[in-house]
This record gives structure tokens, C-alpha cells and sequence, in this order.
């Protein structure tokens, strides 16, 4: 599976932001292989929606991403 090197560094970063494990790491992979179409985008939106400011926290009841993206205009990355 060939990806870009912009995917490369919002998986890292995702995987830094986190503090994955190796073994984390290795997981997520896995599950990227198996479902590119769906988790190549989503870690993506995840990445770039962290860097503007997403977070899960109990002041905001734990927003999940897509509630964060509609309420940020609807805005989606690729």
C-alpha cells in the first residue's frame, strides 16, 4: 500500500499525540491495510482536526471528531 508522505506525518503525529506503543503502532497499520478506503481519510481529519484545536474532554462531553467537524463548518479533509 503506497502512501503519501503528508499521511505519513498525520500518523505519526496521531501516534505521538496518543503515546501509542510500538505495538499500537503496529495495530493501527494492520487495520489501515485492511481498510484503507475508511482509515487512511480518518486518520487525516483526526490529524489535521487536533491540530486546530480538537480534544475529547469532559467539558465538551467527549465530542466525537465528526460532531467536532460539522460544529467547525462542515469542514472535512481528505
Amino acid at each position: 500500500m503506497k502512501v503519501s508522505k503528508q499521511f505519513l506525518r498525520d500518523f505519526a503525529y496521531i501516534a505521538n499525540f496518543y503515546g501509542w506503543s510500538a505495538a499500537d503502532v503496529e495495530d493501527a497499520k494492520a487495520q489501515t491495510r485492511a481498510s484503507p478506503d475508511e482509515l487512511i481519510p480518518y486518520w487525516t481529519r483526526l490529524a489535521a482536526a487536533h491540530r486546530a484545536g480538537y480534544a475529547q474532554t469532559r467539558e465538551n462531553n467527549f465530542m466525537r471528531l465528526e460532531q467536532w467537524l460539522q460544529l467547525q463548518g462542515g469542514a472535512r479533509a481528505p
